[in-house]
C-alpha cells in the first residue's frame, strides 16, 4: 500500500509538470488500479464455488478419512492466488493443499483429495474453514468463509479409564462433582406399624384406617435392582475450542463407561435429551455398538441444561441408581 501511495503522488507529479499521454495513461492506470482491482475481489466472491466433504458420515478421533474439495469458477473471468485456511487446533491435513494458492481457468473446475484427521470427538465444523483473495499484487486481501461448511461427527476413542469409575460407583456414593450416585425412595410394602408424631402421612395405610380407626403407617420394602440409570446433562456447543475440548473428555468418558457395561452385559440406561427425554439400555456388546455408531450423534446436540427437572422426574420411574453426568463438572484429572 505504501508503495502504491507512492507511486499515485509520483504519477500525479508527473502528469502535473510533463502532461503528455504517457503521463495521463500511467496516472490513470495507477488511479483506477484500487476501483478495479476492489470490482475483481468482489467478482472472486461471486464466482468462486466451494464444496467439500468426507467420504463417510461418521470420523473416528486421529484417524486419517477420505477428505475432498471441490473449487469451481462459475464466472467469464480468470481467477489467481487462491489460498484456503483452517482451524489447525481441530483439523490436520498431513498433505497440507493450504499451503500453495490455486488458478482457476472460466468455467474451470478443481477436485482436491486429500485425508483429513480430526482432533477431537463431537459434532462440529472441521476441514476448510474460508479463503483468502487478493488482486495481482496483493495490495488488497480479504478473507471470506466459505458458505457451506463440513459437520464432522466424530467418534470418541473407547479407554480404560471407565474401569476406576464403575469401581466408584459400585462402592462409593460421594464421587465429588463428576458424579452424584442415589438411591431411589423404596416401595412401601405391607407391613406395618402404629403411626408415630413425624412420620409422612403418605405412608398411611388408610384402608387399615377405615376398618379400625387407627393410624397406622406402611414400612418400605427394600428393592434390589442392578440397573444403573445414568442422566446426561450436556452443555450447548458454542464452537469454540474449550466446548470441543469439554465435549471430547466428556464423551471418551461416556462411551468407556458403556463399553464396559456392553461387553460385561449388565443393564445400563441411558437418559439424554434430545427434543423430549430419551433413554437407550446398554446391556450387550449388539446395543452398545448401536448407541456407538448411532445414537451418539444425538447426545449432546441438544443442551440438557434447563430440562433436569424434567429427565429426573422421567428417570424417577425406574429402580436402581441413579448417576447424574455432567458435562459443565467434569474435571480431566478425575
Amino acid at each position: 500500500m505504501i508503495i502504491y501511495i507512492a507511486l499515485l503522488v509520483a504519477a500525479t507529479i508527473n502528469v502535473s509538470s510533463r502532461g503528455g499521454t504517457f503521463s495521463y495513461v500511467f496516472f490513470y492506470a495507477v488511479l483506477l488500479y484500487l476501483p478495479l482491482s476492489f470490482i475483481y475481489i468482489i467478482y472472486i466472491f461471486l464466482a468462486l464455488k466451494v464444496y467439500q466433504e468426507t467420504t463417510g458420515k461418521l470420523i473416528q478421533k486421529g484417524t486419517a478419512e477420505d477428505y475432498q474439495l471441490v473449487i469451481e469458477n462459475s464466472g467469464p473471468i480468470p481467477i489467481s492466488d487462491i489460498t484456503f485456511y483452517y482451524n489447525e487446533d481441530i483439523t490436520h491435513f498431513p498433505e497440507d493443499f493450504t499451503v500453495e494458492s490455486f488458478r482457476l481457468l472460466p468455467h474451470e473446475k478443481v477436485t482436491v483429495d486429500a485425508k483429513i484427521i480430526c482432533r477431537y470427538a463431537g459434532s462440529y465444523d472441521a476441514g476448510v474453514e474460508g479463503y483468502t483473495v487478493q488482486d495481482i499484487f496483493g495490495i488488497l486481501r480479504f478473507k471470506k468463509k466459505v458458505k457451506i461448511p463440513i459437520r464432522v461427527h466424530v467418534l470418541p476413542v473407547i479407554t480404560n479409564v471407565a474401569e476406576n469409575v464403575i469401581e466408584k460407583l459400585m462402592h462409593d456414593e460421594k464421587n465429588g462433582n463428576l458424579f452424584s450416585l442415589r438411591t431411589p425412595e423404596n416401595h412401601l410394602g405391607n407391613d406395618v406399624r402404629k403411626y408415630m408424631e413425624g412420620d409422612s402421612l403418605n405412608r398411611v395405610h388408610w384402608k387399615n384406617y377405615a376398618k379400625t380407626r387407627e393410624l397406622y403407617v406402611r414400612l418400605p420394602e427394600k428393592q434390589e435392582s442392578e440397573m444403573i440409570s445414568m442422566v446426561l446433562i450436556s452443555e450447548l456447543m458454542d464452537g469454540t475450542l474449550d466446548s470441543i475440548k469439554l465435549r471430547d473428555r466428556y464423551l471418551e468418558y461416556l462411551v468407556s463407561i458403556a463399553e464396559y457395561f456392553g461387553m460385561k452385559q449388565k443393564p445400563l440406561m441411558i437418559f439424554y435429551y434430545y427434543v423430549g427425554v430419551k433413554s437407550y439400555v446398554i446391556d450387550s456388546p449388539e446395543t452398545f455398538h448401536e448407541f456407538y455408531t448411532e445414537l451418539l450423534t444425538k447426545v449432546g446436540s441438544k443442551s440438557a441444561v434447563g430440562h433436569e427437572e424434567e429427565m429426573l422426574e422421567e428417570v424417577s420411574k425406574k429402580a436402581g441408581n441413579i448417576v447424574i453426568f455432567r458435562e459443565k463438572d467434569y474435571d480431566d484429572n478425575q
